[in-house]
């Protein structure tokens, strides 16, 4: 509780003095080249900050908790360094920042390291699942994340290349270096806002906590990046602080991940669950839609001429993972189907067998021994029941142990069931006690000497045998149990390794 506290109170510090920073710069607070030195130094401080708690905090941890810190700090490190070089540019060097230039790689180096980071935290994962079935999902199933990344990040760069990207690209006539500079931005954050959505839709994820804060500070990186590609898109005379809010704020909330203390727990109930699980579902279409319509738009009002290869060739991007896509989930829909049937016939055997030796369970003889008790009534079939009790059997649990025990009753089950015919029913009613149900036959006592004869010297046993032939409207299937079981220890006070008839 303690250190929830504490975390809280330093977010609230963080966030307020982010936010205040931006509002000075963006709303004439702090006035002319002041409020651009403000937002540069404020961009600076908040990249180092999110560095050093970072790093700082991989110190004290092990495992993924550890390497995602330290990725993400170095990642960060690298956003600054990009950061420091803008700010040399213009600050003291008061001149506009070139591109490509290595603050464009600073800022970038951000991205493999997220990668890395997101990678690390994706694969912390909870063993145990209520989903079990859908663990065993293939292993050509687990690419649908990554189509759905390419759906999302090839639909979401059309609508940023049409509105704004594009633009910017032909006002300024690039070179090679500087038309991927110009597309790299969108589609990096693309990229990492797409994966973390992914993550988050993952109930098996442990790290929560920090995803949520580090997608949010990835957001915050992103929404920048939009509105400064939008501006210059536009030519816009210069870039407002407001517009810089993002690169204040992300990296001052990717600080507060490492910070969140353990324990914390984000969306745990089912109504939770379901929110993500839709929201995972529906993330690759809700783009494509997106896309689709202003395709159409365009098209239907003349525009579709000014299509150009780079709308053309995501637009191939999405169609082709779309498909594929679609005919994967087919496929592994398919094969859960299969996966489901097998569970189920697995389930109903093991509802109705006994674990251990693979005979019916108890259960299941007393719901045949109703039968046939119906049909004695109904129609006078006869039927004869064994109550089959090995004997000694604790001693051998005692001296050779309950594995060796376990082969024992494991062997004397298979002998039961290899003197019965198939329609009979051999049943394991519990310990080292079983149940055979012969029906439709007048000499139960020979089923009884077969079994005695099978088991033979090496495994002792005591048998009771009812036989229901006459008629005898009293019976019931409890009290002709009852029966078997007195005539059962009958035999064993006559010294075991026999059996008794009950009258």
């Amino acid at each position: 509780m303690r250190a929830t506290s504490r975390f809280g109170i330093t977010a609230a510090l963080v966030l307020v003095s982010s936010v205040a920073a931006s509002v000075a710069a963006s709303f004439d607070l702090v006035r002319g080249d002041a409020a651009v030195v403000l937002d540069d130094l404020a961009q600076l401080a908040t990249g180092l900050l999110a560095t050093t708690t970072c790093l700082v905090t991989a110190r004290t941890r092990a495992g993924a908790d550890r390497w995602w810190r330290i990725l993400m700090g170095l990642g960060m490190l690298g956003w600054s360094a990009g950061m420091a070089l803008w700010t040399w540019y213009q600050l003291v060097e008061e001149r506009a920042v070139p591109s490509p230039s290595l603050a464009d790689a600073g800022y970038l180096s951000v991205v493999p390291f997220a990668l890395a980071a997101l990678s690390v935290i994706g694969n912390h994962r909870r063993s145990e699942s209520p989903d079990a079935l859908l663990d065993r999902r293939s292993r050509t199933a687990r690419v649908v994340p990554l189509l759905d990344g390419v759906i999302v990040v090839a639909s979401l760069f059309v609508l940023t290349w049409t509105t704004s990207l594009g633009g910017l690209v032909a006002a300024g006539n690039p070179d090679a270096g500087a038309f991927l500079v110009a597309i790299a931005y969108p589609i990096t954050d693309l990229v990492l806002l797409v994966i973390v959505v992914v993550l988050g839709s993952d109930r098996k994820v442990v790290l929560r906590p920090p995803l949520l804060l580090l997608g949010l500070g990835l957001l915050g990186l992103a929404a920048s990046d939009s509105a400064f590609a939008y501006l210059v898109s536009i030519q816009a005379p210069e870039v407002p602080p407001l517009a810089n809010a993002g690169f204040v704020l992300g990296p001052a909330v990717v600080a507060l991940a490492p910070l969140v203390p353990t324990g914390v727990r984000t969306g745990g109930s089912a109504a939770a669950d379901h929110r993500r699980q839709w929201t995972y579902l529906s993330m690759p279409y809700v783009p494509l839609v997106l896309c689709t319509v202003l395709v159409l738009r365009r098209t239907l009002s003349g525009e579709g001429s000014g299509v150009d290869a780079v709308e053309i060739g995501c637009g191939f991007a999405v169609f082709v993972a779309v498909i594929v896509r679609q005919l994967v989930t087919i496929v592994d829909n398919a094969r859960l189907a299969a996966l489901l049937r097998d569970s189920e016939l697995t389930l109903a055997h093991q509802a109705h067998h006994d674990p251990l030796t693979g005979l019916a369970n108890r259960a299941v003889f007393e719901r045949r021994l109703d039968e046939a008790m119906a049909a004695y009534h109904r129609d006078g079939t006869p039927f004869g029941l064994l109550f089959v009790d090995l004997d000694d059997f604790k001693a051998v649990n005692d001296k050779a142990g309950h594995a060796h025990g376990d082969v024992v009753l494991e062997r004397a089950a298979r002998l039961l069931h290899d003197c019965v015919r198939d329609t009979d029913v051999v049943a394991r009613l519990g310990g080292d006690e079983f149940g055979v149900l012969v029906e439709g036959v007048e000499e139960p006592e020979k089923v009884a000497f077969r079994v005695l004869d099978a088991l033979g010297s090496d495994i002792s046993a005591s048998v009771g045998v009812v036989i229901c032939a006459d008629h005898d409207p009293e019976a019931t299937a409890q009290s002709v149990l009852r029966r078997a079981d007195t005539a059962m220890y009958e035999a064993k006070r006559d010294g075991g390794r026999g059996l008794v008839i009950h009258p």
